[in-house]
Order: structure tokens, then sequence, then C-alpha cells
């Protein structure tokens, strides 16, 4: 093996393996974040650009039912919007699509799903806040024809937080 080469197997085991480390504790973090969880509240937030606002391509609505029912089917309770408005301990899954349309067919979009929680900050005198405990997204390109893809990819989204769920409450 040559010097060069070593010097990069080097630079990859002491620069590499923390990261690696650091990666895996944060998931492990946010998946413990789950444990005993007794449902969710869920919203969905929709930015989109003239364009994609003028033709309704993608809705909140259809979004919202369509991911509720994805919930239910994987067994996560569902708590109603008035159930959250109502306390501040329940937590929410936050859906947020963010669309750009370029109007030569072409749409961009980002999808974050966070789950906001009430938290007590330890190094602020235990100040009571919601935070997001657990996080996950997507980016990709769609077309027209092909609007789906971003349904498809916010529902991809909700069913690996019902992975990550049944991974921290095992029955």
């Amino acid at each position: 093996m040559s010097k060069y080469k070593l010097y990069i197997l080097f630079a990859l085991i002491i620069f590499g393996w923390p990261a690696k480390g650091l990666g895996q504790t944060e998931i492990k973090a946010q998946r413990s974040s789950l444990q005993g969880l007794q449902g969710v509240g869920f919203t969905v937030n929709i930015e989109q650009n003239t364009a994609l606002t003028d033709t309704q391509l993608v809705k909140i609505s259809t979004i919202k039912k369509q991911g509720t029912q994805v919930l239910k089917n994987g067994n996560v309770h569902v708590y109603s919007d008035q159930q959250v408005r109502s306390s501040t301990r329940i937590p929410v899954l936050f859906l947020h699509i963010n669309s750009h349309s370029t109007r030569n067919g072409i749409i961009a979009f980002a999808i974050n799903i966070s789950l906001y929680q009430p938290v007590k900050l330890e190094l602020s005198h235990d100040k009571r806040m919601t935070a997001a405990t657990w996080e996950d997204g997507e980016v990709g390109l769609a077309s027209y024809d092909k609007i789906g893809v971003i349904t498809q990819a916010a529902m991809g989204l909700i069913k690996s937080f019902i992975h990550a769920y049944k991974q921290a409450n095992p029955k």
C-alpha cells in the first residue's frame, strides 16, 4: 500500500469514525424521544410559488386526509385538531412541503417532517417550550404530469415516522 493511501486511510479513521458515531447517537436520541407517546396531532403546511398556487396542484386538505389515514393504518393514534389546540402536552407531527414551479414543467420540492413535543430546558432553569425531537426530510423534482410524486414522498416520510415510532414502542 502506498504512503499516500495510508494517509487517506488514517484520515478516514481519525475523522470518519467520530462523525459516524455522532450521527448514530443523534438517530438513537431522536428515536428514544418517541418512547411512550400515546399518539400525535398532525398538521400540514404547504408553501408554493404563484405558478403552483394558481393551478392548485398540491392541496393541504388532500395531504392531511391521506397522511392521517396512513398514520391510523400504522396504528398511530391521531389527536383531533381541537384536542391539539386545547392542550400544550400533545406532541404534533408537522409536515411542511415547499414547492417551486419553474413554469417550464419542472417543480422542485422539499418536504420536512418534524415531531414537536413539550420539553424542559435544563440549561435555562427548567424553562418549558416546544421543540422538534424527531425529523426527516426529502428533496426532489417532479413534472406537472407526475405531481403525485410529491404526495408519495410526503406519505413516505410519514411512513418513516411510523417505522421509528414502532421501533421506539414495540408491543
